[in-house]
């Protein structure tokens, strides 16, 4: 692979398919809306990351559907692959061993469900990892929406649990034992459970997004 680029983002998405994403929305939303919520969410995402002109972008998915099917949603110059491993650590490990290894120096992985998303929350994230190891972006339910190195750090993604409100905590005592360097990035809010939609849908700043107006429609 030839590198255009001293960086590179990955995006971890699983495939718009109702009933395999955001199934905590289960009492909320019915399989058909989680999938268009799905696809509101790359919309409002998608044209923002595309902002980043000297960061190149990956798309690792997973899910049962043909990523043909859905190429018509993602951008032309977003590069694909499919996530690979057991669990989301070894996922993330492997995805960014991979894209290390093609001799990008600054790597971060990110979710596909964070609405509020900007490219500047990526550029400042990409700023901390001229100083430190490591940049994490705190999500506010204890987990973490980025994660960013300049070299692969296996241990952060060695945790027995995640999904959970000790995740961040977790990471950053590994990181800490491990004498790694880090900073901590802008805090956003992803969107998991009936809890996070309401909270998503109070914030006047969010009407103009694609995942607010779906949600409008859909909540009614």
């Amino acid at each position: 692979m030839m590198v255009e680029s001293k960086k590179a983002l990955i995006i971890f998405s699983r495939l718009p398919i109702g009933r395999e994403t955001k199934t905590r929305l289960a009492p909320l939303l019915s399989e058909a809306q989680r999938a268009e919520l799905h696809l509101a969410m790359w919309r409002d995402i998608f044209p923002e990351l595309t902002k980043l002109t000297e960061i190149e972008i990956f798309l690792y998915w997973t899910g049962s559907g043909d990523i043909k099917d859905y190429t018509k949603f993602i951008p032309p110059s977003f590069k694909l692959a499919r996530q690979t491993g057991g669990n989301l650590g070894e996922k993330m490990a492997n995805a960014m061993r991979e894209i290390l290894s093609c001799g990008y120096e600054q790597v971060a992985i990110i979710g596909s469900d964070i609405p509020t998303l900007k490219a500047e929350n990526i550029t400042r994230a990409f700023e901390i990892l001229i100083g430190f190891d490591v940049a994490i972006g705190a999500s506010a339910d204890g987990g973490y929406w980025l994660i960013g190195m300049r070299r692969l750090v296996t241990q952060v993604f060695d945790l027995t649990s995640w999904g959970n409100a000790s995740v961040l905590d977790s990471t950053i005592e590994i990181l800490r034992a491990s004498g790694l360097s880090y900073q901590l990035a802008d805090t956003l809010q992803d969107m998991d459970t009936p809890d996070d939609v309401a909270e998503f849908m109070k914030q006047p700043s969010n009407k103009d997004s694609q995942v607010y107006k779906f949600l409008r429609s859909a909540l009614r």
